[in-house]
């Protein structure tokens, strides 16, 4: 409950930061997709300047989101236990900027300065409702219950010392531990086993495992796997690409099976985890208020490849009825297009794309226009949708039932008070 509760309140702030996002990528960007179509830099007032402010604002309130969150977990959680909520919440928030300070062991802090504090756009949701909920308990195991700051006469009666100083006795011994493990190279040493342990070699399998991958890492909610699969990152296609301007065809490219050609072209239409396929599927056969009106909100930037507001307003993140279609639906993609492009059927995307490009237009443009790709494409949606719907009416299910559990419960209690 705290979780959903928490949730719902970033749902907002992380709605306006994917369509500030989306405007930025597509539209004010040298790069962007619909600048490229309308070219928007050469008639567009201050294009440059509100390239910058949006890109800004986006580090901001990416970087935010994390501390957000932990301020209303910790909110919720000394609530439920009769704590006080707001003094928590705001512990749980200085909490994260010292967490996150890279100069509070590094330096002294001349007069009217601020310690740097990073703001990591790429954060994991989960980790941040448990900081929040850590806060909460010791708020609950520190503090009198009923305790508030504020009496009805507004007398002060401050009893919330103990749990602050703790709580900031913590985040300093973690921003301890985390600028040691940076020094000794700790987290690139695990990230590098961590990647090499899935390292399976390259091709198909590999491209499905990476799949897998990103579908998890985000439904517990790792940020950085929103990250678009960048087109020079990814040397194979760059590869690709040059085979195919020296001999002016893509049917002989040296890697046909590649990460670009296999997720970013068709495993990653919908979105992650097909999340533009499930906004759909809602929309079309949910009978939750909350979950269509979300999934009307969402829309726009899902159709751009930003499913954010939907994993959290719905939500998808954490939510073991859509796990299995989070996972299923993008490898589904991709192994299909494997058989596609091993056939010839679809040409391989060699080409790059603009920034801000919907996804389920990746493969067209990827392929200088082919028809049999968009139509591939639009097939494969279709088909993602298709495989939503039955989870969706799982979803309706699994409601209506916990529904009649409550009703039957209180007519449980209604009759033994009579």
């Amino acid at each position: 409950m705290i979780a959903q509760k928490t949730l719902v309140s970033i749902f907002p702030f992380l709605l306006i930061a994917t369509i500030v996002l989306v405007i930025s990528e597509a539209v004010f960007n040298e790069g962007g997709y619909i600048n490229n179509l309308f070219k928007v830099s050469s008639w567009f007032p201050r294009f440059n300047l509100i390239d910058r402010v949006t890109s800004n604002l986006i580090s901001l309130l990416g970087g935010l989101t994390a501390t957000i969150t932990a301020y209303f977990a910790a909110k919720y959680t000394a609530r439920a236990y009769e704590r006080s909520a707001g003094t928590a919440g705001i512990t749980a928030l200085i909490f994260s900027l010292i967490v996150n300070s890279r100069e509070l062991f590094a330096k002294f802090i001349n007069d009217g300065e601020l310690t740097r504090i990073n703001l990591p756009v790429n954060f994991n949701l989960f980790i941040a409702i448990c900081i929040g909920y850590l806060i909460g308990q010791i708020f609950r195991l520190l503090s009198p219950a009923g305790h508030r700051i504020v009496d009805d006469n507004y007398v002060y009666h401050p009893r919330t010392g103990r749990p602050v100083f703790v709580s900031i006795a913590v985040a300093v011994l973690c921003n301890s531990l985390i600028s040691l493990g940076t020094r000794y190279n700790v987290f690139s040493y695990i990230g590098t086993v961590f990647s090499n342990f899935f390292k399976i070699g390259s091709g198909v399998r590999q491209v499905a495992v990476d799949t897998v991958l990103r579908s998890v890492s985000a439904w517990v909610g790792n940020s950085s796997v929103y990250n678009e699969i960048g087109f020079i990152s990814d040397p194979d296609a760059i590869i690709n690409l040059n085979s195919a301007l020296g001999s002016g065809t893509t049917s002989s490219i040296p890697k046909l099976f590649t990460d670009t050609n296999l997720y970013a072209a068709y495993g990653g239409l919908a979105g992650l985890g097909g999340t533009l396929a499930l906004i759909v599927a809602i929309l079309w056969k949910s009978a939750s208020d909350k979950d269509q009106n979300i999934g009307i909100r969402s829309i726009f930037p899902a159709l751009f490849n930003h499913g954010v507001p939907a994993m959290v307003g719905i939500p998808v993140f954490l939510n073991l009825i859509y796990l299995v279609p989070f996972i299923v639906v993008p490898l589904v993609n991709v192994l299909l297009a494997a058989v596609l492009l091993y056939f010839k059927i679809v040409p391989p995307a060699v080409y790059p794309v603009p920034a801000g490009t919907p996804n389920i237009l990746y493969a067209f443009v990827g392929t200088a226009g082919s028809i049999r790709a968009l139509t591939a494409s639009i097939a494969l949606f279709v088909l993602d949708i298709l495989i939503y719907v039955q989870f969706v009416k799982l979803d309706n299910r699994v409601h209506e039932m916990l529904l009649k559990e409550d009703m039957d419960g209180k007519e449980n209690r209604d009759e033994e008070i009579d």
